[in-house]
């Protein structure tokens, strides 16, 4: 691997790894050893350290010196957690962003392109994903809260594990692409309140779906 899109070389193996575990494709408590990943990715180990230092940053990796590095593993009572704190701040956010008028319209052009990508990517769950979560992160950048924005991107890292394995049910992707016009469809009204509860129902359909897809493992 070499530089770019002005990642180094660690930032770039943490991104490709990162992908895995969201995707599972590195189940919960796999073990990463350093020796097979520089060996993998061609690289030497204080590279891949460096990578993993990085996972445990996000969040998405626990490592001891004992045990070294495995995948996080989560339990039904953290996967709550993971949903319930987003859609605290999201509800924070929205609620800052229909106090100025110009922060209204700008989620509502923002979220409205958003929906578009969703309904293009609805059969590709990957990018599928990627425009959920970029709606959801949308809501908290637009309220420009420095201390919002800090606290989300803290959980953004397990928080898309869960988010990807929850639309993988059928029919789970056109709820959510209804779900969101819902949405936006409230922040239109000016109806704060309902674009609110809007977000917790979706939220807490979301969580279901994916604690019953994982329900064999945690």
């Amino acid at each position: 691997m070499s530089e770019a899109f002005g990642l180094s070389l660690p930032q770039q193996i943490g991104k490709v790894l990162a992908d895995e575990i969201v995707e599972r494709r590195l189940p919960f408590g796999h073990r990463l050893a350093e020796s097979s990943l520089a060996a993998r990715f061609g690289t030497s180990r204080a590279s891949i350290r460096e990578a993993l230092y990085l996972l445990v940053q996000e969040g998405l990796i626990d490592r001891s010196p004992r045990r070294g590095a495995f995948v996080r593993e989560f339990d039904r009572r953290e996967i709550e957690e993971l949903y319930q704190v987003p859609y605290l701040l999201e509800e924070l956010a929205l609620e800052r962003n229909f106090k100025e008028p110009d922060k209204t319209q700008a989620c509502l052009t923002a979220l409205a392109s958003i929906i578009h990508q969703m309904e293009r990517s609805r059969e590709d769950i990957k990018s599928y994903h990627e425009s959920n979560f970029k709606f959801h992160k949308t809501i908290v950048e637009i309220a420009a809260s420095d201390l919002l924005l800090s606290l989300y991107r803290q959980i953004e890292g397990p928080l898309k594990i869960f988010l990807f394995v929850s639309f993988e049910p059928r029919g789970a992707v056109s709820q959510s692409i209804n779900e969101h016009g819902r949405i936006l469809t409230a922040i239109e009204r000016g109806d704060a309140r309902e674009a609110c509860d809007i977000l917790l129902t979706h939220d807490e359909e979301g969580m279901r779906r994916a604690i019953a897809m994982l329900s064999p493992i945690i």
